[in-house]
């Protein structure tokens, strides 16, 4: 039996792998099932959608998968829509649903759902839902709410944004900012952090130091800065700052 299997599975191989490279006319472009060992020893191939279950071994890839994946390393070079449960999660486009990678979630395009990661990383476009990240969360634009070490958006976030050690915003934020050091460019809403750190301020900083170059709000904290202060005329003050 055991002998009979493996005279299977290297047929297998051999027949995939032969089938990928020569180059012969596929009778199909879509199958609800997709199995193998490691791309492009798999069915059917890689240039091939799923529509279904994506079982693919230590390595698929495939365009595009709808339904549910599940592997070590599951990449599509196109869209994903459901569930998909590998080690390591790589998507070239579009991705909605659920990513859950115990070591990473890498789209090139646009998320919607869930990741759940040690590392999440959503280049090019927006970002909506929930992530949790053991140590990064990395979008261009995030909308929801995460959780991680480390939160840093290249250019927008709105939501809850909760860092064990930082968030970090290079443009416009809005909503709850929750971290020992909360940096932003313009923030709106209400930072809770060791420091806060932000270019412009509107609402309300809370923290062992809170510092603004422009402040519309008010600041709680043992030092408080406000670079620009027509009012008051004075960088630095103890205990609470306020400016409207």
């Amino acid at each position: 039996m055991k002998k009979s299997m493996m005279v299977a599975a290297i047929g297998f191989a051999a027949f995939a792998a032969t089938a990928e490279d020569s180059g012969v006319d596929r009778a199909w472009n879509w199958s609800p099932i997709g199995v193998g060992i490691a791309a492009p020893i798999q069915l059917p191939f890689t240039d091939t959608d799923i529509y279904g279950l994506r079982f693919g071994g230590f390595f698929s890839r495939n365009n595009d998968v709808y339904g549910i994946d599940g592997g070590v390393v599951g990449m599509n070079n196109g869209e994903f829509a459901g569930v998909q449960a590998n080690v390591f999660n790589w998507s070239s486009k579009d991705v909605y649903g659920i990513q859950a990678g115990p070591l990473a979630n890498i789209v090139h395009g646009h998320f919607e759902g869930i990741q759940l990661g040690t590392f999440n990383i959503v280049y090019s476009e927006t970002t909506l839902g929930l992530q949790v990240g053991a140590l990064l969360n990395y979008n261009v634009s995030f909308a929801g709410v995460q959780v991680s070490a480390l939160n840093w958006e290249t250019t927008k976030f709105s939501g809850l944004s909760v860092g064990l050690l930082a968030n970090v915003v290079k443009e416009d934020a809005a909503g709850f900012a929750i971290a020992p050091i909360n940096c932003m460019n313009r923030f709106v809403g209400f930072e809770l952090g060791a420091i806060n750190l932000a270019e412009e301020c509107v609402g309300f900083q809370l923290g062992f130091f809170n510092a603004a170059n422009s402040l519309s709000g008010l600041q709680i904290g043992v030092l408080n800065l406000v670079c620009t202060d027509p009012l008051l005329n004075v960088p630095v003050l103890p205990i609470a700052n306020a400016s409207f």
